[in-house]
């Protein structure tokens, strides 16, 4: 399934949401037109060996803003614009910022430790990408909105649908893929850091849920 948009208004205007977006794609456009975009990659994004060797540390946050590929950013913000306006909106504009930050850190930090104690040929490939910060806000998402229906394209026997499912049906199919990724291997992408950045979100909604106002 490939999310289109969501059935859920908002109160607030998302400003957090729409800089984050606009950050990144100016990066990514820095990246490939700087005309050194391995080298920033290598000096920027997160090195799992040396995190874990407590050097480096502000990759966790560089690399959460650079990007691979179009596919890879288009992806990424995609996400980020359907679903973020509504947990900034839940969460305040400062600790919506704040948490979307503590994310991609955690989600760093499991990647980089999965990496270094199961995997040792990957220790010193850069990780790069918003995908674990996104990934948090996609477990707060989940706690907070479960029924918000999201519209999407399925593609059903080689036909192609336009269906409305509620987002405990996508986002949960979306979070059961990534260890099997993990499992059957998934090549270059972190999935360790999306379910790290994920459990951080889905936990830290928890803890927020009965102390906000509800809607």
């Amino acid at each position: 399934m490939f999310p289109l948009y969501d059935e859920n208004p908002t109160r607030t205007k998302p400003f957090i949401t729409w800089s984050l977006i606009l950050i990144n794609v100016l990066v990514f456009i820095w990246q490939i037109s700087s005309g050194s975009y391995e080298r920033i990659i290598f000096d920027y994004g997160e090195i799992p060996i040396f995190v874990m060797m407590g050097e480096r540390l502000f990759t966790l946050f560089s690399s959460m803003f650079l990007h691979a590929d179009v596919f890879h950013i288009f992806g990424n913000m995609l996400y980020l614009f359907i679903f973020g306006d509504n947990i900034e909106d839940r969460f305040g504009h400062v600790k919506y910022l704040f948490l979307y930050l503590a994310f991609g850190v955690i989600g760093g930090l499991v990647h980089s430790y999965v990496t270094v104690i199961f995997d040792g040929i990957d220790v010193f490939i850069p990780a790069i990408g918003a995908s674990g910060a996104i990934s948090g806000v996609l477990g707060a998402y989940l706690v907070f909105f479960p029924r918000a229906r999201v519209i999407s394209v399925a593609i059903l026997f080689y036909f192609i649908r336009i269906i409305r499912v509620p987002a405990i049906v996508f986002i949960g199919f979306w979070f059961i893929l990534q260890p099997l990724y993990v499992l059957i291997g998934g090549g270059s992408v972190a999935y360790w850091a999306h379910i790290g950045g994920f459990i951080a979100g889905f936990i830290s909604a928890l803890i927020a849920k009965p102390l906000l106002t509800s809607r």
